[in-house]
């Protein structure tokens, strides 16, 4: 970014409120220093910076001060516009309505000129989302709870059974095609994951209850964990392809190195927890992948393959007596 652009990025970030030199300087990935240096050449060009000192300091704008509407260039209407059509892959989503209407919005205020230089980035550009199909019912009650930390009962459909589960939501977030909500699971005693497109009701919980609830929530949390094992060091060697598929992971994605042309290593901390996942991992990995450490846990691949092997002879040899 110029420094022109970050000026004027400096005064929208201000416009939605208090900022200080370090979260600025974070967020324009620049220096303290220079952030200091750009809020003086806002203040010379009579921008009306006002300056709060003190423990809780920082800067904010005079109240009242409104930045004129910026032209947007190619490049920043094309991000825009991939935002917003990464949200159309999502078979349903919180803003459904809104994010047709935004789109249109968007693109009637566009220049035809930026236009014409914005579709060409868009067209090369793509959002990889599983197609899905479902209707989220339920999702406006999860996002209304978050930001006052409330409780709902819903019903729940899982891969096995339905009930109803009294929770606390902490976040929504879209993944692979899927919308989640994790929240605080009072029968479970712990934070869990939903899928929001199998709950099936919700019910508010009452003002006295959540505060009851979220007491002993806390007292739970608070509660001394037993000490676990630490976790195991994998070692891993990946083909070209065992990588991009390793690569995909977000907690093991960025734990890979090329040590030769198309041979990579990978090598984490597995959490005991995780056990059970690494051994479906690699060996749904094939002969894509070898892994090189702990033996333990070649061990357990290696029966889970023989396993495998043997309900497929079994269910051979059953099909060769029926003929």
């Amino acid at each position: 970014m110029n420094r022109t652009n970050r000026l004027a990025a400096i005064v929208m970030a201000l416009q939605h409120g208090h900022e200080t030199a370090h979260s600025l300087a974070e967020k324009f990935e620049v220096s303290r220093r220079t952030i200091l240096r750009d809020i003086q050449s806002l203040s010379e060009m009579n921008v009306p910076i006002i300056a709060i000192s003190g423990p809780g300091g920082g800067f904010r704008l005079m109240e009242g001060y409104v930045l004129p509407p910026l032209q947007l260039d190619p490049v920043e209407a094309a991000t825009l516009i991939f935002a917003l059509e990464g949200l159309s892959h999502y078979a349903d989503t919180p803003f459904q309505e809104k994010r047709w209407t935004l789109m249109d919005k968007i693109k009637s205020i566009i220049p035809d000129d930026v236009k014409a230089r914005m579709d060409p980035m868009l067209k090369q550009l793509k959002h990889d989302v599983p197609e899905r199909n479902y209707i989220l019912h339920h999702l406006e009650p999860l996002l209304n709870c978050i930001p006052e930390q409330g409780w709902l009962r819903m019903l729940y459909r899982s891969a096995s059974r339905q009930r109803w589960l009294t929770i606390c939501p902490i976040r929504i977030y879209a993944s692979a095609g899927f919308w989640y909500c994790e929240a605080y699971s009072e029968e479970h005693g712990e934070q869990r994951l939903f899928r929001a497109d199998r709950i099936l009701d919700v019910t508010p919980v009452e003002l006295i209850e959540s505060q009851k609830l979220a007491e002993q929530a806390e007292r739970q949390r608070s509660k001394p964990k037993s000490t676990e094992r630490s976790p195991t060091r994998v070692t891993a060697r990946l083909s070209y392809s065992g990588m991009i598929e390793a690569e995909q992971d977000k907690h093991i994605g960025e734990r890979m190195t090329e040590i030769a042309p198309d041979v990579w290593e990978l090598s984490f901390l597995c959490p005991p927890g995780e056990w059970a996942w690494a051994v479906r991992f690699f060996y749904r990995l094939g002969r894509e992948a070898e892994v090189l450490e702990p033996e333990n846990l070649r061990c357990e691949i290696r029966q889970h393959a023989e396993e495998v092997s043997q309900m497929y002879l079994a269910s051979n040899n059953n099909r060769c007596n029926t003929r």
